[in-house]
């Protein structure tokens, strides 16, 4: 049996006002085995108008009263008042700062406080809160799980300037969906003693699809506590058996590691890659069993008595040892041919050709575009596909190498390759984009393991590039593709998630795409493109949008910082959309004589962004 890894923190809330925390803390938190607890910052007796006039809290009023256990506990607000403003919440907030409490939650807006005004008044308070005096600079929203309180959270987010400081807590019911969730930042999950059954021991345990969605959950990074009214070390014990995971291959384990972490492209022809960098990629084994796959094939259908096989860009040698036992396996004889401009890989590539493949290999150093075999190829076989296909310029590689290197009668592998995309949501992968440089970060792609994401329209074709012709002369460089997506759901548009495919050979294929992934291959992570939107409303085509409330706003103060804020960040805020709403995709393929970049720009019914990084003036790919 494998062995057991916990992935979710565990804790409690009791159903009733706790008179001391650190007497909790110590004695029914660590009784029931929690590693935290959500315990009010203050008891709620006496009227909220009357503890907001006062300069301090009165010590009988105070639920955390030491900085003890600080670390272990999330303080819970009073819910914010219209009457005094907030002032209760934030006095509570700038309390819990000083205590030391390390995450502050507040309950919601109120079903009936979804107008405008009143969503912009409780966005002003946690603004107030988070960019003031209080010390604290993150907040939880404390939130049911249904579709009314993602909406006044969506407008709260806009009201805030999407600001990363805010995260989601969710009230678990059994009726919620939570696939949109999984694209905001949830960082805590609160399971309510009544979604509890008990199984024929007598002990507490949650209905299959409650244990789908407390799964799925947890593995975005949420904490789970339970909600209780007695002794809770059941409750949590299960809880802590649920969301834990039998171990994983090495391979798997490494891949999770990179769930969600963006990452600037590889750019094999401008940059060497590290003998390390080799070496993750040829642990995908299963992508390689393709290629071995597809070359056998095409040795099998090659009439030639031995025929030239070549690799070009070998890198270490995966491709070679495939293709030699490719041969083996048919009982064909093949002169082998491998071209690396690496000259670090060519040392590992003369080491195995004395040691593993005795000599059989002709090893040539040089570019693929320019380098001189001394034979051509009538298999021709690269590894050059990317995250998107294209990226890593495969298209002008094999071209050039067609050309130059293979048979007029020969076959390319592969023969075509494909890139796709689908407008995605994920708050998450948009608040790291955005920490790029001057905002620059968000005109970067990325490839990034895609996990606290919702893909919101089935993916489609980008564009192509075919080499199954004899000389590549049909391959154009450069394209456009303008797509239109139909969104399945209410959500925000973040940014493009992007996959491809490719043809190797007859009906041997490598994909990424969500309904095709070539099965447990790992060397291609999703490309992801961010956006950053220039919002127009109200019939205002190019308008900037802000919310009525604060529109023209010129007071200063807090008032005016929220203006200004959002003034400032308006450009940066993604799509809102709807279901059934047609979501415009304009991609290009662009190039010069030295490099090769994308472009991209969205456009829903209610907004668009801009063309994102004209002229690669933010990322290119050197060639």
């Amino acid at each position: 049996m494998p062995s057991e890894k916990a992935v979710a923190a565990i804790g409690v809330e009791p159903s009733w006002t706790v008179d001391d925390a650190d007497t909790f803390v110590d004695g029914s938190m660590v009784g029931s085995e929690a590693d935290f607890a959500l315990l009010e910052i203050t008891k709620p007796q006496g009227s909220a108008a009357a503890n907001s006039r006062r300069c301090f809290f009165e010590l009988e009023d105070v639920v955390v009263k030491t900085p003890a256990n600080g670390y272990c506990i999330v303080g819970k607000t009073a819910a914010l008042s219209d009457a005094d403003h907030g002032a209760l919440v934030v006095r509570q907030i700038e309390y819990a700062s000083y205590i030391g409490l390390r995450r502050v939650m507040v309950p919601g807006p109120a079903a009936a406080a979804a107008a405008d005004a009143c969503l912009a008044a409780y966005a002003r308070v946690l603004l107030a809160a988070t960019h003031g005096d209080s010390g604290i600079s993150a907040l939880t929203l404390r939130l049911r799980a249904d579709e009314q309180s993602w909406r006044s959270w969506r407008r709260v987010r806009e009201l805030c300037g999407h600001s990363t400081a805010l995260s989601v807590a969710l009230d678990l019911s059994s009726e919620c969906d939570i696939e949109q969730w999984r694209a905001e930042p949830v960082q805590l999950v609160v399971v309510p003693e009544a979604m509890f059954t008990t199984n024929p021991s007598g002990y507490p345990v949650l209905w299959r699809k409650d244990q789908e969605t407390v799964r799925r959950l947890s593995e975005i990074g949420a904490a789970i506590a339970v909600q209780h009214s007695g002794t809770a070390s059941d409750h949590v014990r299960y809880l802590r058996h649920l969301t834990r995971a039998a171990d994983k291959s090495a391979a798997q384990e490494a891949t999770d590691l990179y769930r969600d972490v963006l990452q600037v492209p590889l750019q094999p022809l401008m940059n060497h890659l590290e003998s390390v960098t080799y070496e993750t990629f040829e642990a995908d084994l299963p992508k390689y069993d393709a290629y071995e796959a597809a070359i056998r094939s095409a040795l099998a259908a090659c009439a030639k008595t031995q025929p030239v096989v070549m690799v070009a860009g070998a890198g270490r040698g995966p491709l070679v040892s495939r293709a030699l036992a490719a041969a083996a396996g048919l009982g064909r004889s093949v002169r082998m041919i491998a071209v690396e401009k690496n000259p670090g890989a060519m040392v590992t590539l003369q080491r195995r050709n004395a040691s593993e493949w005795r000599g059989a290999v002709e090893i040539v150093h040089g570019d693929m575009r320019m380098c001189e075999p001394s034979a051509k190829a009538d298999v021709l076989i690269s590894e050059l596909l990317g995250s998107f296909g294209d990226n890593e310029l495969a298209p002008e590689c094999m071209d050039a190498a067609i050309a130059r290197l293979m048979h007029p009668d020969g076959v390319s592998i592969p023969s075509r390759y494909a890139a796709y995309a689908a407008p995605l949501s994920s708050s998450l992968l948009h608040a790291h984009a955005s920490r790029g440089a001057d905002g620059y970060g968000l005109e970067t792609p990325y490839v990034v393991n895609v996990h606290a994401a919702r893909v919101l329209a089935p993916t489609q074709q980008v564009w192509a590039f075919d080499h199954s012709g004899a000389d590549g002369s049909d391959v154009r460089f450069e394209r456009f593709a303008s797509i239109s997506f139909v969104c399945s759901a209410a959500s925000v548009v973040h940014g493009l998630v992007g996959y491809f495919d490719a043809t190797l050979h007859g009906r041997h294929c490598l994909s990424t795409l969500p309904q095709a992934h070539t099965p447990d291959m790992d060397s291609w992570f999703p490309m992801f493109f961010p956006l950053k939107a220039s919002i127009r409303g109200f019939g205002e085509p190019g308008a900037l949008w802000m919310p009525r409330a604060i529109r023209y706003t010129k007071k200063e103060g807090n008032d005016g910082l929220l203006a200004n804020l959002l003034c400032a960040l308006c450009c940066a805020i993604p799509l809102n959309v709807e279901a059934g709403d047609r979501v415009g995709v304009s991609m290009w393929r662009r190039s010069s004589a030295s490099r090769v970049w994308y472009e991209w720009a969205v456009e829903t019914p209610a907004a668009a962004s801009s063309v994102h990084n004209v002229n690669g003036h933010e990322y290119s790919i050197g060639k």
